[in-house]
């Protein structure tokens, strides 16, 4: 995984940490993003981080439950936080 100089500057200008966005990128749900793929962390990406994660990192995440992440291949374009809840 390789962070973009954007995605950099918006996971600092939305205080994102490099940590989250390794876990968004692991455990993410995909969904197709104009060409690109998007990762979410949902509850089904939380759910997969506690079969890895400890119980104190998965913890952490789900203080960041909606935040997603826009990459092309391994390179993360941006990062952001859910403003709207998505409905299936």
């Amino acid at each position: 995984m390789h962070l973009s100089q954007h995605a950099t500057h918006r996971a600092i200008q939305r205080s994102i940490p490099v940590s989250v966005i390794e876990a968004i990128f692991d455990f993410g749900t995909d969904y197709p993003s104009r060409g690109l793929i998007g990762l979410r962390l949902d509850r089904q990406a939380l759910d997969l981080a506690a079969d890895v994660l400890t119980a104190t990192e998965v913890g952490r995440l789900r203080r960041y439950a909606g935040a997603y992440l826009i990459a092309a291949g391994d390179c993360v374009v941006t990062v952001a936080r859910a403003t709207r809840r998505h409905i299936h």
